[in-house]
């Protein structure tokens, strides 16, 4: 059976790419924009069941094509237990991940298409999760999965004061962007906060260094671990020969494989 999201927001319906799956638009009042939104249920799910909401940036791109399998030979094995919560952009993607993904809340470096991560951080606080709590109520705890920028914005969502989400995933996380903006923010919070209830998984890939991901978030890592945050649990994993994109398909085959036992 087919289960829609959908009522919920003023949602443009598109098609369904799945037997299991519904994919509609979402303006939001925060960005000013269109989202492609896909909501994958999994095979048997049940309102009497609880399950993990697993949100993600790239519902169209990249981590979204292997996640919500794209193709036989480019499909990941979701975990029964978890329901996926897609986020696409429309229109310019490039430009856009640039302007939703990258946080300027201590520098102000923002631009029109750049360095407004606060913005898409309301979207999502304000608009989507709700939304998705509102029509799909058997939630058993949450998730956040991001690839790159996205995984930027993962880690800029732990040092946000509402704590959305219980476990945090990045993937080849851009620590670097917007001159490290991402340490200045953690820097901030840590001034006025010594408790970090979160549980957060990083993977990087061995290969990273010539894109600055490596070294910028091992960097990142011993900032945070060094802070002795109270409530925090934080591991690294470096995959071997991996670089910006081939450790896309490990890392979440390992992220899935922590989630279906959580």
């Amino acid at each position: 059976m087919r289960y829609l999201l959908l009522a919920l927001f003023t949602f443009e319906s598109l098609a369904s790419i799945s037997q299991h799956t519904s994919v509609d638009t979402l303006y939001s009042s925060n960005t000013k924009d269109k989202y492609i939104i896909k909501v994958r249920l999994p095979e048997g799910y049940s309102t009497s069941q609880k399950y993990q909401f697993v949100y993600m940036t790239d519902g169209s791109i990249g981590i979204g094509d292997y996640v919500l399998g794209k193709s036989n030979s480019w499909s990941a094995t979701v975990p029964e237990n978890c329901i996926i919560i897609a986020i696409g952009h429309t229109g310019n993607w490039h430009d856009k991940r640039s302007r939703d993904l990258i946080p300027s809340d201590i520098s102000n470096n923002a631009e029109k298409d750049f360095g407004k991560a606060a913005a898409f951080y309301m979207f999502l606080k304000n608009e989507l999760i709700p939304g998705i709590e509102n029509r799909i109520r058997n939630k058993k705890s949450s998730a956040f999965i991001g690839h790159s920028f996205g995984g930027l914005f993962c880690l800029y969502t732990l040092f946000r004061d509402d704590k959305l989400f219980d476990r945090h995933f990045a993937i080849s996380p851009s620590c670097w962007a917007n001159y490290n903006e991402l340490d200045k923010v953690e820097e901030a919070y840590f001034k006025k906060n010594k408790d970090l209830a979160a549980k957060v998984s990083i993977y990087v890939g061995g290969l990273e260094f010539l894109n600055k991901v490596l070294y910028s978030t091992r960097s990142f890592c011993k900032i945070v671990n060094e802070r002795g945050y109270k409530g925090l649990t934080i591991r690294k994993e470096e995959i071997g020969n991996a670089n910006h994109f081939s450790i896309r398909k490990p890392a979440i085959d390992r992220i899935f494989e922590q989630l279906k036992n959580y």
